[in-house]
């Protein structure tokens, strides 16, 4: 069955190739919203390395509240109703974010 031809009316065909094209949209959604979710996890990760590494704890405030705000972006989450008044903390003087 190599080469075997199949013969279909143009509904069925249409209704397979509708199925496909959903198909094709629903991963390459998925693969969007799986790169936008890695680059969330990274930043969080990121600013909880970099509040560790920090001695003076306004500065280790400064990346925790970092991470907040990328939290209430990624959940669309107003941040001064959730929290409140945030203590933004000090920006390390050698910043390397």
């Amino acid at each position: 069955m190599n080469n075997a031809t199949v013969t279909i009316n143009y509904e069925s065909f249409q209704s397979i190739k509708d199925k496909a094209d959903k198909y094709d949209k629903l991963i390459q959604e998925n693969e969007q919203i799986s790169a936008e979710q890695d680059k969330f996890v990274e930043l969080l990760c990121k600013c909880l390395d970099n509040a560790n590494e920090q001695e003076a704890s306004e500065n280790k405030q400064h990346f925790i509240a970092k991470a907040i705000r990328a939290i209430c972006d990624h959940y669309d989450m107003d941040m001064n109703i959730e929290y409140g008044e945030l203590d933004e903390g000090k920006a390390p003087s050698l910043l390397n974010e």
